[in-house]
């Protein structure tokens, strides 16, 4: 795995809906006026992202080359 795999990982596991309440303390004792409801589903599904979506150097290795049509 990669590196922004382990970084999707992580978001993920700190960023599941079930830890909303424990990110509403955090923002609380740190002083930001942010509900935790909002913010913690978008980076859970920017953690799926980062480990389910191929990066630019994936897609282009995994994409057939025409090279192979063109000598037939």
């Amino acid at each position: 795995m990669r590196g922004r795999n382990w970084v999707g990982v992580a978001f993920i596991f700190l960023f599941l809906p079930v830890n909303v309440p424990l990110w509403d303390i955090v923002f609380q004792k740190l002083s930001i006026d942010i509900m935790a409801v909002f913010i913690t589903p978008l980076l859970f599904f920017l953690g799926i992202l980062l480990v389910f979506y191929p990066s630019r150097k994936d897609k282009i290795s995994t994409i057939p080359s025409n090279r192979s049509n063109e000598e037939e």
